[in-house]
């Protein structure tokens, strides 16, 4: 896995580095400067006689600009360094890396492009030559707030010319820990992000501007990262292969995980189907839904493999309290149970789910309707004692929780650690960008998935997935990180086959085995 900082933590592994380790910044400048060339090379290419426009803020990112600025020319470039700001504004290493360019400036032959502008208005560009490749060097992590006058107009400038870009760090304008962006930001073909990757580079519109992502090794000791508690990380395929179950020679069904789900009421027999299905599809051994007694031939019809039980129902045909011993008696059997998927808001089911949640002393995945029913009743998590998984979507965290969308959307990974801290849970929050949060405060950020997800179902899916792997014995957190990687991939999959506008739940569904024997075969993905 690959650790996740944010803009303030990466300051102060940065600031160890310098000042407890004595590692001259000068020296990390230098590594971040080889770091951005090498990605270029990866990308792009070479630059011997390309005609290379670097843009310059006035601090660190601008001095990274200048170094990389340096390199580029000994590589053949014919390079064109434009300042944002007054030179007078460089600062330290920055101020450095600029007076050895003004030195290559007034050393170098006539025959080579080494030229340094301060620049003072947008239109002065088109006095040059059309670049063939561009280097964002104007804001870095530490940006924050919007955009405007010459900053504004140049970045816009740089998405207008759809010239293959890299960006320094993280691209200018965007937001590195929450990936938003005020105004606009650089869209780039490449970002050399330094050291560790940025929350901002995982979230929102971070997902989309900073194109292909490389890590650059600042030579930085990696105690110095552990040193400050950074515990948020990029989940990658290597680490779900590890993860995934093993089945030995002499399995039988009931040794492979029993699952036991309470789901459905009438319209939502999907839901139902959907969440047990795929317990299976990864691996459980054995499923018994728990539905209303009304429904179970409509279920005998549509699931074969799962077993059913029907149960005793309110006269809305949802389950009813009457039902509650023999839930009791198939708790007692299962290793993991589902509770929520197509249960209904019925008074009544709802009682009957929070009596369950009580006395609960098994693993769980909650979901749906089981996630309604904890609402103002959250702190029946804390007195449990069993590994419990709830897998909501923001609106469900929202409701949970009281907390606005907006807060949900700008702060996921802060919110969702502080939950699953205070709750004892692990928490799958879902969206475009999945996290699975712990009770020890470790966050992980899923990689998988694709926007035709955003499908009926698809959650169903997922509950269905992260129950199966804990029936077989992975621990709630391992299971939930596996369960959400392998359902985007799976949707991934179904992307590259079908397309993302016809996808349905079913179809996600039907490609995890593909998505397994992918993960199985490939140690990197």
């Amino acid at each position: 896995m690959l650790l996740i900082a944010t803009s303030e933590e990466m300051k102060k592994c940065d600031n160890y580095a310098i000042e407890t380790l004595g590692i001259p910044g000068i020296l990390l400048m230098e590594n971040a400067a080889n770091g951005v060339v090498g990605s270029m090379l990866l990308k792009y290419g070479g630059v011997v006689g390309k005609n290379v426009f670097v843009f310059c803020g006035s601090g660190n990112n601008g001095g990274d600009g200048l170094a990389v600025a340096r390199r580029l020319f000994s590589m053949g470039g014919n390079i064109y360094i434009f300042l944002l700001s007054e030179p007078e504004k460089l600062r330290g290493d920055a101020k450095f890396n600029y007076e050895m360019a003004l030195k290559i400036q007034k050393a170098k032959s006539k025959d080579d492009v080494f030229e340094i502008v301060q620049l003072k208005d947008v239109s002065e560009l088109n006095y040059y030559p059309r670049p063939n490749l561009i280097i964002d060097a104007i804001f870095g992590t530490g940006f924050k707030g919007r955009v405007q006058g010459l900053f504004y107009d140049v970045i816009n400038w740089i998405n207008q010319q759809k010239i293959f870009t890299i960006s320094i760090d993280i691209p200018s304008g965007l937001d590195a820990d929450t990936g938003d962006v005020g105004d606009i930001a650089v869209r780039a073909d490449v970002t050399a992000t330094m050291g560790l990757i940025k929350t901002g580079l995982v979230l929102n519109l971070g997902k989309i501007l900073p194109g292909k992502v490389y890590i650059v090794d600042l030579s930085i000791p990696s105690f110095v990262y552990k040193k400050f508690g950074i515990k948020t990380f990029y989940v990658e395929q290597a680490d779900i292969k590890k993860r995934m179950p093993y089945r030995p020679f002499n399995a039988h069904k009931y040794s492979c995980g029993k699952i036991f789900a309470l789901v459905g009421s009438p319209g939502l027999t999907g839901a139902a189907t959907m969440s047990t299905l795929s317990a299976m599809k990864v691996g459980a051994g054995a499923v018994i839904a728990g539905v209303p007694e009304s429904l179970a031939p409509i279920l005998e019809s549509k699931l074969t493999e799962v077993m059913k039980l029907p149960l005793p129902e309110t006269n809305e045909h949802t389950i009813g309290w009457n039902a509650l011993d023999l839930i009791e008696e198939h708790i007692d059997w299962a290793d993991v149970l589902i509770i929520g998927p197509g249960l209904s808001k019925n008074y009544e089911t709802k009682q009957v789910i929070l009596n369950i949640l009580k006395r609960l002393n098994k693993k769980a995945v909650i979901d749906a309707d089981g996630l309604n029913a904890l609402v103002d009743n959250l702190n029946i998590l804390k007195t449990l004692n069993a590994e419990i998984v709830l897998t909501p979507h923001h609106g469900e965290f929202s409701r949970l929780t009281d907390l606005p969308l907006e807060k949900i959307r700008r702060h996921k990974i802060d919110v969702a650690r502080d939950f699953a801290m205070e709750y004892k849970v692990v928490l799958v929050l879902k969206g475009d960008t999945t996290v699975v949060a712990t009770p020890n405060g470790e966050v992980y950020v899923n990689p998988t998935g694709n926007p035709g997800m955003a499908t009926a179902g698809s959650g169903d899916v997922l509950t269905g997935m992260i129950a199966g792997f804990m029936a077989q014995g992975l621990s709630a957190v391992d299971a939930s990180i596996c369960g959400v990687y392998l359902h985007g991939l799976a949707g991934d999959l179904a992307r590259d086959k079908i397309g993302e506008l016809p996808m349905m739940a079913m179809d996600i569904l039907n490609m995890i085995p593909d998505a397994i024997s992918k993960v199985m075969k490939e140690e990197k993905g």
